[in-house]
């Protein structure tokens, strides 16, 4: 099972690039849409200058490439007429024995003095989805670097068989090394240093921006952290159980197929419950749906659960406990069963086969590990020992990262059946008792109804985290509303094509939600108050 598809992000984060809402009068995307230049290079000065940067050695890297690529002249996928213009850096790294960290910095011709760095997916850097995910950001002005977190994609990690330098890569070293790299190369293309520095990552890379908040807080100054894998160990135990779970449930191989129907009920039961039904259920917490409605009365048939099916059911509502009763990760929330049999019930789900691989090459150092031997404490014992200290960013106690003026936006689709929305929630709750009231001047999390895993399900699922990010800074206003918006062609709006807008809604910051004013469309974001 490949990492890479696991917790792809650089197409699911591009596509929330769309409509912000402004807070108070700063303006509509104030920050992303008003550029303030800090240095504009002409197209012959910036193909001289960035040949040159090839050899040179800076913050621990050597560069050994340096393309300059002219407007509409953007690598592949998306290769158009507004792509823009820059100087795309290619370096390496070696800080100690062990590792090899690749680093990749686009530099706009037309800089606005701020840099943004981004996570990657599974167990992969951003690198590899650099195409996607920088090409925005680049065209509006923010220089952009990623890493490939210390290895090549794979599509199973066999580069971290007992390779701990790797594994330090993978889980913390190369997105501090990129900033640094990232800040001084870009301070001396430009002549002037990097007034703002943004880090942006969904799924494992929301997992890299915490971990950057928790163990290098002075590298970014704001954050986006997008359904964060940051218990990594404790994600891949809970894949484990739940897909052995599913597995050994008498009749198993007919679940899947009836999650269809458990949805459907689920949907029937609360999508009311803000006060317009549109097949989104706003709030899962507040639903009360049992399973067992949907229990067979007689023989078991294609249109009713059997008593197993429904104990399965109810078992991932509920989440992953270790034999004494403490909670390895949340369950999952009612309305996202949709998306049960590509992560966690299907014969080939992704997330199971990601535990195994994390077994495998992370914890035993055996390729041969069976996933049948699977023991729930033993494992979850094991992981923390090993690889966990080194990849896990659960650290909820972010002062370092406040004090300075640290400022931390974390958002997750109710619908995630990779990551359960609940961890995010948990997160949020341990950052506030850690550090006290002063979170809530740092921190907002938004929930987002019907989102799936970072992109995708039924809701609205773009929204423009960097510039709501971006305007939060630069004016000390924290967002509570954020426009979310469903595109019918989410392809061509990661491409800068138009696309229709199918529906818009606010993002309310938590704990408030959206709620139905009782007149005017329901697809419409206007329509709706934050309460």
């Amino acid at each position: 099972m490949t990492g890479k598809l696991i917790f792809a992000t650089g197409a699911a984060t591009l596509a929330h690039f769309g409509p912000l809402e402004s807070n108070g009068g700063a303006g509509p995307a104030g920050a992303m849409q008003t550029r303030a230049v800090s240095a504009a290079l002409s197209p012959d000065d910036g193909a001289a200058r960035c040949r040159g940067l090839v050899g040179r050695q800076m913050a621990g890297a050597t560069i050994d490439k340096a393309d300059y690529i002219l407007p509409g002249s953007a690598p592949p996928p998306f290769k158009h007429q507004k792509s823009p213009e820059f100087c795309r850096v290619h370096a390496r790294m070696t800080p100690v024995e062990g590792s090899e960290i690749k680093v990749q910095l686009w530099l706009p011709s037309d800089w606005n003095g701020k840099l943004v760095g981004f996570g990657g997916g599974g167990f992969e850097g951003g690198l590899g989805a650099a195409a996607i995910s920088l090409r925005e950001p680049v065209g509006k002005g923010y220089a952009a670097v990623v890493t490939n977190a210390g290895h090549d994609p794979a599509s199973e990690p066999k580069w971290a068989l007992r390779q701990p330098e790797k594994i330090a890569d993978f889980g913390h070293r190369a997105n501090h090394l990129g900033a640094m790299f990232g800040k001084s190369l870009s301070a001396e293309y430009y002549g002037a240093a990097v007034k703002r520095a943004f880090f942006q990552g969904c799924s494992n890379g929301g997992r890299d921006a915490l971990m950057l908040a928790q163990r290098h807080p002075g590298d970014y100054d704001a954050i986006v952290a997008g359904a964060p894998a940051n218990d990594f160990t404790g994600l891949m135990v809970s894949f484990a159980h739940i897909g052995r779970l599913a597995r050994t449930t008498p009749g198993s191989d007919t679940l899947s197929p009836k999650l269809k129907l458990v949805h459907e009920a689920a949907i029937a039961k609360c999508d009311g419950l803000d006060g317009v039904k549109d097949g989104l259920i706003e709030r899962p917490t507040s639903c009360r749906f049992d399973p067992a409605v949907l229990e067979c009365k007689g023989a078991a048939a294609t249109s009713c659960l059997s008593k197993a099916e429904v104990g399965t059911v109810k078992a991932i509502y509920r989440g992953t406990y270790d034999s004494k009763g403490n909670e390895i990760m949340p369950g999952l929330p009612v309305g996202s069963e949709y998306e049960w049999a590509a992560w966690l019930t299907g014969l080939k789900a992704a997330g199971p086969g990601m535990a195994t691989n994390l077994m495998r090459y992370m914890v035993y150092s055996d390729p041969a590990w069976p996933e049948e031997s699977f023991d729930l404490d033993r494992e979850f014992g094991a992981v923390r020992r090993q690889p966990g200290p080194a990849i896990d960013a659960v650290d909820p106690d972010l002062r370092p990262f406040f004090s300075r003026g640290g400022k931390l936006l974390i958002y997750h689709g109710w619908d995630d059946a990779a990551i359960p929305a609940g961890n995010s929630l948990r997160y949020h709750a341990a950052v506030r008792r850690a550090v006290g009231r002063s979170a809530d001047t740092h921190m907002r999390l938004f929930m987002l109804p019907g989102v799936a895993h970072c992109s995708g399900g039924h809701g609205p699922d773009t929204i423009d985290y960097l510039g709501a990010l971006d305007l939060w800074a630069e004016t000390g206003v924290a967002p509570e509303r954020l426009i979310a918006t469903k595109f019918d062609n989410p392809i061509q709006v990661m491409a800068g094509q138009p696309a229709n807008i199918v529906r818009s809604r606010p993002a309310c910051a938590w704990p408030k939600r959206a709620r139905y004013k009782g007149s005017g469309a329901t697809d419409d974001a206007t329509s709706y108050i934050c309460r």
